[in-house]
């Protein structure tokens, strides 16, 4: 940061000390603990897909045992539906912090509560999904959404973003 400081200006690197992922044209700060383990798999993830289809029972059955991080989860009518393509891109501006996933069956759906064009918020250790209003949506408002409702919650500590941190609310 001092030897390219105009560097780290333009791209918008304040803070010293910090790990920063560039994907395409994001920007991605590592908040994790800096062993080589977490690290590669904090890389991996960024190079899977943001989105993660769920086809079956089992893969419903995995979907639901992820209790502890923020999942969305759309239901669509295929892979080139312009609506999961907007989840898709929102997806990608949360990778690989928050797990968006996809069903374009219909049992799965139904299992899920998840109408057509419809996206479930799913808390950390909360049963019930927060169905985000106004479907079908955009990738601006399906960003908006998240950023909106994301919040400190119980979760597990996890060595991925175990030094993330939140910002305290003063006026409230």
């Amino acid at each position: 940061s001092k030897k390219e400081a105009k560097l780290a200006k333009r791209l918008g690197f304040n803070e010293e000390g910090s790990l920063y992922v560039l994907k395409g044209d994001r920007t991605i700060e590592f908040d994790g603990e800096f062993a080589a383990d977490v690290l590669v798999e904090f890389l991996l993830d960024l190079i899977e897909d943001p989105v993660e289809i769920v086809n079956n029972k089992l893969e419903v059955q995995a979907f639901e045992r992820i209790e502890d991080q923020i999942k969305l989860l759309g239901f669509f009518k295929n892979e080139d539906s312009e609506y999961y393509k907007a989840f898709q891109e929102a997806a990608e501006h949360f990778q690989p912090y928050i797990k968006f996933f996809a069903t374009f069956d219909k049992g799965v759906a139904k299992k899920l509560s998840l109408k057509m064009n419809e996206v479930g918020f799913y808390e950390p250790f909360m049963d019930e999904p927060n169905v985000i209003p106004n479907k079908p949506y955009t990738e601006e408002e399906l960003v908006e959404f998240v950023k909106e409702h994301q919040r400190p919650t119980l979760r597990r500590l996890r060595p991925e973003d175990m030094f993330e941190t939140w910002e305290d609310d003063l006026n409230g």
